[in-house]
């Protein structure tokens, strides 16, 4: 955020350049949070003014250079002022407002801009500078006289004296001197009051009339600095944003150096912003990420819960080989009955029956339920085994977005764009496939058109997923995503993949389906091909019968096949 000497300084660069001149034009970027006033004198300049939360700031520079990287249309401001003539532009005194005059013939009207970073605003006032308009959503009656907001008591630094500073730090002996002038003294931030003050942490040791002076004389020095136009503006970067300031600071370098504040800002002004954005990008991927990890969590609870429940399948067989011995007792009508548990040092043990059915159907029935009981366990615990290596690979993706986030966003970039909410009125991103989940918990890509199966296979998928396409048929570009390189799919897990891919090609209605698989580092584009087209190695073929996956985890455009038959080496 701007200071009121920051302000000090850029009138001081560049009032010149707007007063007399005429005022053309008067443009306001809502989206942007930025208003532009054209003002033409022997040249024709911009004066900027920004109130983005991130990377508010005013600039005064030749309208050449000031142009916004926007396709937004600009709203219209104070149209009555335009082709009026800027008579003067001023600074409130250790204010952060900026007041302009402008003339029409007889008629004089005022524009005030606040520069209160995000809560700035520009207002508009008559000859008797009331208020007849407000550029953001403030309420005022028409006609009120403007009141800016009243000063907190402060020094000036203009006409501070050794005494002034004497009783400042005398009144807070213990207090750290750079906070007591950063609190005490308009326009003095913490790091340009460090500089004077160096790394002594208490006031007191700055009592001495030697250090008063040095003080002082510094404050001086400052000021002059920011209202010269000669002194060059250095970069600085602190706390991982820039800021500016007409003098060195000791102890730190510089990285970069520029003749005007304006220009300071301006140059840096794309970087904080990509900057900005990348930090929202990385916070909101993390944010997703953790999401994903405590669902992870939760998921192998309650798998280790449904695999101590199915783990009584074994039971079932005991249920049907007491029955099988007791054949004889066994009558249709039934509802249970007790046998000697063999299985359990002879106890008794009632086994409910169905009533409807025979012994051999009882006995059926239980071995039905041990079969199923076996099956849906092993079932469960591989898909414990793959949420558990899931888990500990998403760990790790964690860390490296945490530590890298460039790097991490290029090697993993669906947890980027499929885990992100775009912000509200702007187009969602678009993903280039369809997810789902194979019943042992694995990720499935499904290509969408035949560009997106080129980006669903060389963006998103890694050398070692396995890659899925049905053989000589268009279809979709299918990504079986495992944890690791050394992960070995199933024979379930890979036929269940196939079926999914048969399922989206051009021969769904078929019976079966040749589907062929490989690693995807085997799969490559050839010189010139069109969407969709690839080379493949080391396949493997199956039949299938097309499957539609059971549920989708992200919506989806409709089904478009524009993919071309896979070519073989």
């Amino acid at each position: 955020m701007l200071s009121s000497l920051d302000i000090t300084r850029i009138l001081a660069e560049s009032s010149r350049h707007l007063e007399g001149g005429l005022l053309s034009a008067i443009e306001y970027y809502r989206k942007e949070r930025a208003l532009q006033l054209y003002v033409k004198r022997e040249k024709r300049y911009c004066l900027t003014m920004s109130f983005h939360p991130q990377r508010n700031g005013f600039f005064i520079l030749p309208a050449g250079r000031s142009r916004l990287e926007t396709t937004e249309k600009p709203r219209p401001f104070a149209k009555e002022m335009i082709d009026s003539t800027v008579t003067s532009i001023q600074q409130y005194p250790n204010d952060r407002i900026v007041e302009m005059e402008v003339t029409s013939g007889k008629h004089r009207a005022y524009l005030v801009f606040e520069f209160l970073g995000p809560n700035g605003n520009v207002w508009g006032l008559d000859e008797k500078k009331h208020i007849v308009a407000s550029l953001r959503d403030k309420a005022f009656t028409a006609g009120q006289p403007y009141q800016p907001a009243a000063l907190p008591e402060k020094l000036d630094p203009l006409g501070i004296t050794v005494d002034d500073l004497k009783c400042l730090f005398e009144n807070a002996p213990e207090i750290n001197p750079a906070r007591l002038l950063e609190k005490g003294m308009y326009g003095f931030g913490y790091d340009l009051a460090r500089s004077l003050t160096g790394d002594i942490s208490a006031a007191g040791e700055l009592t001495a009339p030697e250090a008063l002076s040095r003080v002082h004389d510094g404050i001086q020095a400052i000021v002059a600095a920011y209202r010269s136009t000669d002194r060059p503006i250095y970069v600085y970067r602190l706390k991982g944003k820039p800021a500016f300031f007409p003098v060195k600071l000791a102890g730190i370098e510089p990285v970069g150096k520029f003749a005007t504040l304006s220009e300071a800002q301006w140059e840096t002004h794309d970087a904080v912003r990509e900057t900005v954005e990348t930090d929202n990008l990385q916070e909101k991927t993390l944010k997703a990420v953790d999401a994903r990890l405590k669902r992870l969590q939760r998921l192998l609870v309650n798998l280790d819960n449904d695999i101590a429940r199915a783990a009584d399948y074994e039971r079932y067989r005991q249920f049907a080989d007491l029955l099988k011995i007791h054949m004889s007792k066994l009558r249709r009508g039934m509802e249970s009955i007790d046998l000697d548990d063999l299985y359990h040092d002879g106890a008794m043990v009632t086994i409910p029956l169905d009533p409807a059915l025979g012994g051999s159907e009882n006995i059926e029935q239980y071995s039905r339920r041990y079969r199923k009981g076996k099956e849906g366990l092993a079932l469960l615990e591989r898909r414990r085994a793959n949420t558990r290596q899931e888990l500990e690979s998403l760990e790790e993706v964690r860390a490296l977005f945490e530590g890298d986030f460039e790097t991490a966003s290029k090697r993993y970039p669906e947890y980027v764009h499929t885990t992100v909410s775009t912000p509200a009125g702007s187009p969602a991103v678009r993903r280039p496939y369809r997810e789902y989940r194979t019943s042992t918990g694995l990720t499935v890509f499904v290509g969408k058109t035949g560009g997106d199966n080129d980006r669903t296979t060389f963006e998103y998928a890694r050398p070692y997923d396995l890659w899925f396409h049905t053989s000589q048929c268009p279809g979709s570009h299918v990504v079986l995503k495992v944890p690791h390189k050394t992960f070995e799919p199933s024979k379930r897990e890979i036929e269940e993949v196939a079926a999914i891919t048969a399922f989206f090609s051009k021969a769904r209605g078929a019976a079966k389906v040749p589907v062929s698989y490989t690693l995807k580092k085997y799969v490559r584009k050839p010189r010139g091909g069109k969407p969709g087209l690839v080379l493949i190695e080391h396949e493997k073929t199956i039949m299938v019968a097309p499957q539609e996956p059971a549920k989708k985890t992200d919506s989806s455009d409709g089904d478009d096949w524009a993919a071309q038959p896979v070519a073989r080496q």
